[in-house]
Order: structure tokens, then sequence, then C-alpha cells
């Protein structure tokens, strides 16, 4: 069952950064869900002496420096056999990109005899990623929020977007570009031109621009959070469960479906503020909600594409919330900050198609969350008793399916419910 059984730890914030490398490219490669690249070259077509530049541009999802080793990799022959000589100062390069950093790569390659002309001559570039154990992740591995600064020029922008920068994979871990070689031939150059990083965004200079513009926005985006009703809310939020873990190869029972959006709603209206150790201000949907508003002022204005924009924040500080809830309603630990916050990037990687959606990700510790709120957070029309019937045909249906480790989340979960039903007549609340 992964986490379940080991100590709690406390709340984690992670930070989101702007996507960079999405105002450049329309294509993008994630290697080892900590990196993110794509490749160029310009100009695109050259003649024998002239070097042309391969463009990597690269993107840290996380806070950690990450080690890379790329490796230049060019043809030795054409497709009749002739001999190419394709010339690169450094065909191995070793950096480190800094933690939520942005920049590009220049890699100088050069066409000198025998090379003939010709036309989409493959060149490629391997690239390596060093992981790091314990990180935090600072951005989707999706597209994000687009910066509402950068340190480069409106007009170098267009230019790199002319380059057209692509994800073509070659082999695992490689991109790979074209470019042809003219008629014609160039004199030696007297200083050959080396590789060079030029930095895009960074954490150091940056980011604290980028966090003073949405901090402009962050008494806006209260008063937006405050006007927002659970009548609002809720329905957008139990369709778009529905859609992510149906997308995702695991439909939702109704059951499941109505306590995901019960704790999901709880923590776009005033759940991080009335639980111990969080906060609507440190959360990570707000702070997304606030970048949102920097950049466009009106996306508040579609309530349900504003969902789906800020949807895998909300989840993450769920499932935050979710454990420390659990822990002190049913005193069962979940491990550690980083093992929780690991958890939690799984769950979104899930959702967002990049791992399985497990049965896991429905209930731990989303679902069991959602059953703590049930009295607390009764949505029009619905009857709480029934809500929790639906749970348990929900379990009954599902624990045949399960392995023996997951049982132990069923009897969480039966623990969990019989309270609901406690307070539930406690407070008199008729059943039918």
């Amino acid at each position: 069952m992964g986490i379940v059984g080991k100590e709690v730890g406390r709340f984690m914030q992670e930070q989101l950064y702007p996507d960079i490398l999405g105002v450049l490219s329309d294509e993008r490669l994630t290697v080892d869900d900590v990196l993110q690249c794509a490749l160029g070259i310009f100009p695109a077509a050259t003649a024998i002496g002239k070097p042309v530049e391969m463009l990597l541009l690269v993107q840290n999802l996380i806070d950690q420096p990450l080690p890379l080793r790329l490796a230049i990799l060019t043809p030795t022959r054409d497709a009749q056999g002739n001999l190419l000589n394709i010339f690169t100062p450094k065909p191995r390069l070793e950096m480190a990109l800094a933690g939520g950093d942005c920049g590009l790569l220049h890699l100088p390659i050069t066409p000198q005899l025998p090379t003939p002309t010709g036309k989409n001559y493959p060149v490629r570039v391997r690239i390596e990623v060093e992981k790091p154990e314990r990180f935090v992740r600072v951005r989707p591995a999706d597209s994000g929020h687009r910066p509402s600064l950068l340190s480069i020029s409106p007009f170098r922008i267009a230019a790199l977007r002319e380059i057209h920068f692509r994800a073509q994979v070659h082999n695992e871990r490689q991109l790979g570009v074209l470019f042809d070689v003219l008629p014609g031939r160039f004199p030696p150059l007297k200083n050959e031109p080396m590789p060079r990083y030029e930095a895009l965004w960074t954490v150091r200079e940056d980011l604290q621009k980028e966090r003073a513009r949405a901090k402009e926005k962050a008494g806006e985006a209260l008063n937006f959070v405050n006007r927002l009703t659970r009548k609002q809310v809720y329905p957008l939020l139990i369709n778009r469960v529905k859609d992510a873990y149906g997308d995702g190869g695991l439909p939702l029972h109704p059951g499941e479906a109505i306590f995901l959006a019960k704790i999901l709603t709880y923590v776009m209206q005033e759940g991080l503020d009335m639980e111990a150790g969080f906060s609507l201000a440190a959360s990570q949907w707000f702070q997304h909600l606030c970048w949102l508003m920097a950049h466009d002022p009106n996306v508040v204005q579609n309530l349900e594409q504003l969902i789906k924009l800020v949807f895998t924040s909300v989840l993450h500080d769920a499932v935050l919330l979710g454990f420390s809830m659990v822990h002190h309603n049913a005193g069962i630990d979940f491990g550690d900050e980083h093992e929780q916050a690991d958890h939690a990037r799984k769950l979104t990687a899930a959702l967002e198609g990049r791992m399985p959606v497990l049965m896991e990700y429905v209930y731990v510790p989303l679902v069991l969350a959602g059953v703590i709120l049930n009295a607390r957070m009764t949505m029009p029309d619905e009857n709480p008793w029934r809500s929790l019937d639906a749970i348990q045909e929900a379990r009954d249906g599902r624990i045949s399916l399960a392995g023996i480790k997951f049982r132990e989340v069923f009897d969480i979960l039966d623990s969990l419910i019989a309270d609901g039903e406690r307070l539930l007549r406690e407070m008199r609340i008729p059943r039918d």
C-alpha cells in the first residue's frame, strides 16, 4: 500500500513556477519526470566551413540542481555511403541546471570536407540526467502557466519561436533535428564557436519579479475565492474528477466521486484555513490562481475552465490536507513530508496521464478525508446518509479487486464510515 503505516509528516509546501519552455516550443520531451527539453537548429541550411547551432531548450521541473550529461551524435555517412565530417568542438558536455531554471544550450556544429552537398542530414543530442533522491516539484510535467515576465525581449522570443523547436525522439533520451548542406565553401574560422548556455529564466532573478506580480493579485484572488459557493464549485469538481479518473483508465463509482469532490471543494473554500498547519494563502492552488490572474485577469470569468487549470494544484493540496485529517481522526501514520509529497506527485502525474491510475490514488487519502467531511460538507439536495451508503457500495465492488495490503485501507474506511454514521445520529439528521 506504499505510504500507509508510517509516521506522519508536516505540511510541505510546493511552489509553482511558470512554464518558460512552453513560450518557445509547442513540443517537449520529459526526461525522468524532472527535466523538459526541445531541440532546434539555426540556421537550418549552411555550407562547408560555416557553423550552425543546435539549440537545446532545457527546463528544470524541480527545486534541486540537475546534473546533465549531453552527447552530440553526428552521422559519419549519408544514405549513399558518402563520408560525412560534421565537426563539433565538444561532443560531450556536462553541466548542472540550477533548480527551477530554464535556459538554452547553444551547441555549434560545422560541416567540413569531404561532406557533400545534401539535404536532411540528421544530428542528435543524447540527454542523461542524474535525478536526486529527494526534491520538490516546482512545475507540472504538462504545460503550466505562462510567465508574466521574461529576461529576454519580445523580439528575441519571436525569433526563437521561428526556429520551431521539436521533440522528435530517436531512441531513448535522444532528440534529433535535420539540416542541409548547400553548395559553396567558407574559409576556416580563426576561432571556432564553443558551446554556451543562455539563461532564459532563473529563480535567483526572475522568480522574485514573478512573485511580486502574483502577490499584487492576492487580494483580488482572495475576494474571488470568498465569493465561491459550494453550489458553484462542487458540481464542476465532481464532473472533473469523473473525467480525470475515467480518462486515466479507472472510472469512478458515484460514491467515490462524491467524496473526492467533497475534499476538493473543502480545499477550494474554507478547508485550508480551518485545519491546523495549513492556510489558503500558502496553498499551491491559491498561488496558482494568483499566477494565472497576473497573466490573465479574465481567467476567473469561466469557472469551469479555471477549475481545469488549477485542478492538479487543488489535488496536491487535498492530498497533503487529507493525510493530516485522516491521521488526526483515525490515528494513521502516513510517512514523512517527503513521502507524502511524493505521493501527491505520483497522484497528479497519474491523472496527467504520465503514470497508471491506481486504486490507491482514489482512496488514499482523498476518499478517506472526504468521508470525514461528510456531515460538515453537505451539498444542496444531498442526503449524507445516502452518500455513506454509496461509498459502502463502492467499497463492496472494489474489495474483490484489491490486494491484501489494500484491505487495510478499507478497514480504515469502515471505521470512518461508522464514525460518520454516529455523527449523523448525534446531529439528528434523518436517514430519509
